[in-house]
């Protein structure tokens, strides 16, 4: 008959078997992590007056709470609270277009555009000031990107207002609708 080879011996005596991780370790290793965030809690909330190692670090500038000059958007103006949210005018019936009309003050082009969700700016300079129904809600490059878009809180129209540092301005229309065929409307614009 055949003869079986021999089994191949895994076990090697030269190599001495490893052994366990003594107990202590992970636990030392969790009270260190835990003393750790324990200080840097303490240290954040702490006030850095005293005689410490930490009095040395500089404090952050804190902001100023008086009100923005004029023309500037408030602090907290471009969060969506009820009471910092433009009130939607009614719906400007029609397709997106642009509407020159002359009046008293001159003639002046408004473009009108409609959008399910919000809008977005590519504005030129960076510093032009953004109104929603003559509220300010802040600089066009806080708008400026998908990541970055100002939200209507309710459907219907609103005036977007772009003024720039020179006082110059631009009026757009802006219809918020479910049935809109763009979820955010791009507004792009150059002073």
């Amino acid at each position: 008959m055949t003869e079986q080879p021999p089994e191949a011996d895994l076990s090697r005596d030269d190599e001495e078997p490893s052994a366990p991780m003594p107990r202590w370790i992970p636990i030392f290793i969790g009270v260190v992590l835990v003393t750790l965030a324990a200080l840097a809690v303490y240290t954040g909330l702490r006030f850095r007056s005293d005689d410490t190692i930490l009095a040395h670090v500089p404090a952050r500038k804190a902001r100023p709470t008086a009100p923005a000059p004029g023309g500037e958007p408030g602090a907290g103006a471009s969060l969506v609270l009820p009471e910092n949210t433009p009130v939607a005018n009614e719906p400007v019936p029609g397709t997106s277009r642009t509407v020159i009309t002359n009046d008293s003050g001159g003639v002046q082009a408004t473009s009108r555009y409609w959008a399910r969700r919000g809008v977005v700016f590519n504005v030129l300079p960076d510093d032009v000031l953004v109104y929603v129904n003559d509220l300010p809600i802040g600089q066009v490059t806080q708008f400026n990107s998908m990541d970055e878009v100002y939200d209507f809180a309710e459907p219907g129209s609103y005036n977007v207002k772009l003024v720039a540092p020179n006082g110059a301005e631009k009026l757009f229309v802006v219809t918020a609708a479910d049935d809109a065929k763009q979820d955010i409307a791009r507004i792009t614009w150059k002073f």
